[in-house]
């Protein structure tokens, strides 16, 4: 079945190391991949990437204290670019106060461009002060690498955001009863691949974590894998077709670099 991840940070990866790795998910059934920046430094490299890559540019709330880069908006517009973030809130980044500028900055931006926003949230803190932040009207938003609680996940289903579910979901009942109960149509996954050390996620072990999800959810194979599908079309305003792989043409292009 052809998956997408929804969330890897490819752009941390050193090219030949990057396209050995987009050849394991190709053979793993991965054949979409979304590449998610964190600062401007790697916005600029992500929107590098070879087309087919679709693409994310922002600034993660740990990197807030940077503010937003000028050309920011400019890399945004670039073709690929699907989503701005990931954009958030985070209790190791700097002052609540600072992360929220930088966040509404993000918001914005998005919504002049049409774009989705991946927001992240995470640490000690972060919820109240995103709650407390407001700034999401009108946007298509998706949660990235969802471990909050079944109140959170009621908060963003009232307003129809989607809930991506990253390895986390593999080994937490809280977390598998939550993914069991989000409407089908709001449902995400993705690996959060970088490099790490000791850390050995990468986008092809995105197929397990599909299997896994329609065991809980009492679908087949297919019946998940189309679902996911359709719903990251929806939520990123990309074309369905399954011709479009950019795990495999991006490995070739990196394997020719």
């Amino acid at each position: 079945m052809p998956w997408f991840d929804t969330h890897v940070h490819l752009d941390r990866y050193a090219a030949a190391e990057r396209a050995a790795l987009l050849r394991r998910a190709r053979a793993a059934g991965v054949v979409r991949l979304l590449a998610v920046a964190v600062d401007c430094a790697s916005a600029r490299r992500v929107v590098a990437l070879p087309a087919g890559v679709f693409k994310a540019v922002g600034v993660h709330p740990r990197h807030a204290a940077e503010g937003i880069c000028p050309e920011l908006e400019e890399l945004a517009a670039r073709p690929g670019v699907v989503a701005i973030g990931e954009a958030g809130f985070d209790g190791a980044g700097p002052d609540f106060a600072v992360q929220e500028a930088v966040f509404r900055a993000q918001c914005a931006l998005a919504r002049r461009l049409n774009l989705a926003l991946m927001l992240h949230i995470d640490g000690a803190g972060a919820w109240p002060a995103f709650a407390a932040a407001g700034a999401l009207a009108g946007l298509r938003v998706v949660r990235h690498y969802f471990t909050g609680d079944a109140a959170q996940a009621a908060w963003h289903g009232e307003r129809g955001h989607w809930l991506s579910f990253g390895r986390p979901l593999l080994r937490e009942p809280a977390l598998q009863a939550i993914a069991r109960a989000v409407p089908a149509a709001r449902l995400l996954i993705e690996t959060d691949s970088y490099p790490l050390p000791g850390r050995r996620t990468e986008p092809r072990d995105l197929a397990p974590l599909g299997l896994a999800l329609a065991r809980l959810r009492g679908w087949s194979e297919e019946q998940c894998a189309e679902q996911l599908w359709q719903n990251a079309v929806r939520a990123f305003q990309l074309p369905s077709q399954r011709s479009l792989q950019p795990a495999s043409g991006c490995a070739a292009a990196n394997g020719q670099g």
